[in-house]
């Protein structure tokens, strides 16, 4: 079970250095006048951006896979499904995000958390709405 798609305004965040210089000594360093890039997570994750929706994710189905209840997904509707993607389908009403396989050698969407088992796709009614291009996962609240 999942919330309803919401948008969100971009972010940019500053892009922080590898390695950073604790003090000075001497000559100033032509770096300093160096300004870091920021880090746009927008342009990071979103590569149609027509097509793209943020939704999020509720439940415990996909732990196994790394999507946790109240993570952020980045979906994508322009992406063509292939075995292994994990999507956001409607099946019979039901909004899932499951990962789809083939399971004894037909098509199943999977989840990643052993007590829900496969779901078969055959003679059911199914629409993908998109496949999940990343997820965001945080830690505080």
């Amino acid at each position: 079970m999942l919330s309803l798609p919401h948008a969100c305004a971009p972010l940019a965040l500053p892009l922080l250095p590898v390695c950073a210089q604790a003090g000075f000594s001497g000559f100033p360093s032509p770096a300093q006048d160096y300004e870091s890039p920021t880090l746009d997570l927008n342009t990071r994750l979103i590569k149609n951006p027509a097509t793209t929706f943020y939704l999020t994710a509720a439940g415990e189905s996909m732990q196994g896979w790394g999507i946790f209840h109240g993570d952020l997904l980045v979906v994508d509707r322009s992406i063509t499904p292939r075995l292994g993607h994990i999507v956001v389908a409607l099946l019979e009403g039901e909004l899932l995000i499951k990962r789809y396989a083939l399971h004894r050698n037909e098509p199943h969407l999977c989840s990643g958390h052993p007590h829900y088992g496969p779901v078969a796709l055959r003679e059911r009614e199914c629409e993908i709405w998109g496949v999940v291009r990343a997820v965001v996962h945080e830690y505080l609240s």
